[in-house]
């Protein structure tokens, strides 16, 4: 279990342009023998395959609704009250099946998201993602709605972000091509260079 701060550690532009500068730097290590060799094709479908961005898929509409009794300080319950004192509080989670490594879900989409209620933790061993309500107890029709606000707009973000990754995923062949073109460059320069001086 990880908490996780879905949809606003990192902004996607950035992981964007870091998968890029990663993507430079791979094909700047290459041996000259790759780009001789038949199996140039070979090395670049694996570039792709290790560059290519893929957001987990979160199953927003088979979500179930578990109520779990927890043992929590009663100052993180009430605010306000004195610490060393704890309390049992029924705890609403929702908890959504998880499809691929989760820490893409981190990353922010262009859309605007509403601020995330709840605690939300990924369960990488059971593939889910799930959110605890710990104020269930006070307020159980205030907490519900709220959650099915933020859900809605989950899903939008989550649509969004997986539409960014598409988009640059698209582009991988056209940035691998440049790249490729560029490196034939400079080694066909440096190839001229030392025949001149020899």
């Amino acid at each position: 279990m990880q908490k996780i701060r879905l949809f606003s550690q990192y902004d996607a532009a950035a992981l964007f342009l870091k998968t890029k500068k990663e993507l430079e730097d791979q094909v700047g290590q290459w041996p000259e023998e790759y780009f001789r060799s038949m199996e140039i094709g070979q090395h670049i479908s694996s570039l792709k395959d290790t560059f290519r961005l893929s957001v987990p898929d979160i199953d927003f509409l088979n979500g179930r609704q578990v109520i779990v009794d927890r043992i929590l300080p009663l100052s993180d319950y009430q605010p306000g009250m004195r610490r060393g004192i704890n309390v049992r509080v029924s705890v609403l989670m929702y908890k959504y099946p998880l499809t691929g490594t989760t820490y893409l879900l981190g990353c922010r989409p262009s859309v605007p998201i509403q601020e995330l209620v709840g605690e939300w933790y990924t369960d990488p061993v059971n593939q889910e993602i799930y959110v605890e309500y710990s104020q269930y107890d006070k307020h159980p029709k205030k907490v519900v709605n709220a959650h099915q606000a933020c859900i809605s707009s989950l899903q939008q973000a989550h649509r969004a972000l997986k539409d960014e990754f598409q988009d640059f995923n698209d582009m991988l062949d056209e940035m691998i091509a440049n790249l490729l073109q560029k490196r034939k460059e400079e080694a066909e320069h440096l190839r001229q260079m030392r025949m001149m001086l020899s």
